[in-house]
């Protein structure tokens, strides 16, 4: 994606947003075109996405976050969120890999005022929701202690927030019908055997969506999958040790016979 595309993408979103809170229609032409440019904007390659949120030249898309976010229509609102949570971890991953490069204090102050002006907000108003959030980032928060280098505190909870987002969106309410979805994935998130798992969702390896579509032997800790394939193999080696047995007690049947 070339900056042209990104500039006309968020142009394209920003009039769509702007064109739908005047409607009351939920599922308008208009919400549908926000938020698939939404969508498209969260495919920018990390380094373009943060060179145009800094950029002094385009104010609009660092100050746009409101637009978005607090939109009233529940689906742009909740594209919004993933799409600045998703640019509030650039900022902070692109600041800890040039923290050993003398910067440009302008540069730096910018990218500070942004992060504490654009912060989303990480609580919904609903319990349930709050509560995973919570959960979420009580699990990412072990990343921490975890891995080597050191993480940036506010990464756990704009993370947390992103992949309950995906979540909500994906799977519906915690007390729904995808309650046991919901337990999976926040037993593999926190549990302690499983710290790769957490470690690539905080850094993006695995998203908010991919983590919700996936199995729970993908999910499952390196230790809890090799239980499982000792127990699927001693199954089969039971199994096919009785179609032997079986066999062996036909043929001699028939020998009989």
């Amino acid at each position: 994606m070339e900056k042209h595309e990104f500039l006309e993408l968020f142009e394209a979103a920003t009039k769509a947003a702007k064109s739908a809170s005047r409607g009351d229609a939920k599922n308008s032409p208009a919400v549908s075109r926000c938020v698939e440019a939404i969508k498209r904007l969260r495919e920018a390659p990390e380094s373009l996405a943060y060179e145009m949120v800094i950029d002094r030249k385009y104010p609009q898309i660092g100050k746009s976050h409101g637009l978005f976010t607090e939109h009233k229509n529940p689906r742009i609102q909740s594209e919004g969120k993933i799409l600045y949570s998703l640019w509030l971890r650039y900022l902070y991953a692109t600041g800890r890999k040039q923290s050993s490069r003398p910067r440009d204090r302008t540069v730096v102050k910018k990218e500070k005022k942004l992060v504490e002006e654009e912060m989303i907000s990480t609580t919904t108003g609903d319990s349930n929701r709050d509560k995973v959030r919570e959960i979420l980032h009580k699990s990412l928060s072990k990343v921490a202690v975890e891995m080597k280098e050191g993480v940036v505190s506010c990464d756990y909870w704009s993370v947390a927030a992103s992949v309950e987002s995906a979540m909500f969106e994906r799977l519906g309410s915690f007390g729904g019908t995808q309650k046991a979805k919901y337990r999976s994935i926040l037993f593999n998130m926190g549990d302690s055997s499983n710290p790769d798992l957490r470690r690539k969702v905080l850094i993006g390896e695995i998203s908010g969506e991919r983590l919700v579509t996936m199995e729970k032997e993908e999910m499952a800790s390196n230790k809890i999958r090799m239980q499982v394939q000792k127990i699927k193999e001693k199954a089969r080696d039971k199994e096919e040790n009785r179609i032997k047995s079986m066999m062996m007690f036909q043929s001699d049947s028939m020998i009989m016979t």
